[in-house]
């Protein structure tokens, strides 16, 4: 990544974080197993899942999620802990319709190659069921509304 790549992640990925316009994803290295962090879009649905899509190919944090599906995401400031789980098929199709439905229209027209839904981990009790709680942070808060 280019210096004016890294001022942006450093400076606007933050801000558009703070104001929910991205969250921050929280996952494991695929090749290192260390916690990385990357600004995504996202849609939150009304059954608590969330999509995101990586434009273009390439994005390690997809890489990630494939390696270890346990994960976290950051709206607002506030971290839930989930599994995601990558979509293919007529599935990814319908799943991306509906993302990019949500989108600002000058992002419609990136080409995204991988989407993922991501499924909270949190047990109704709110503890985080142990297979889940190997991701980075995944330190249970409130469901995500």
């Amino acid at each position: 990544m280019n210096r004016i790549g890294r001022a942006f992640n450093a400076v606007g990925g933050a801000f558009m974080v703070r104001m929910g316009w991205v969250a921050s994803l929280g996952t494991t290295g695929a090749r290192s197993g260390l916690p990385r962090t990357a600004a995504v879009g996202f849609l939150q649905r009304a059954d608590g899942s969330v999509l995101i899509a990586a434009g273009g190919t390439g994005r390690a944090w997809a890489a990630n999620l494939r390696a270890h599906p346990a994960c976290t995401l950051t709206i607002r400031g506030r971290r839930h802990a989930y599994v995601a789980a990558a979509q293919s098929g007529a599935d990814r199709d319908t799943a991306l319709a509906e993302l990019v439905a949500s989108m600002p229209r000058n992002f419609r027209d990136a080409s995204w190659t991988d989407v993922f839904v991501l499924r909270p981990t949190e047990t109704q009790d709110g503890g985080v069921p142990a297979e889940a709680a190997a991701g980075p942070d995944a330190t249970p808060r409130e469901p995500v509304r």
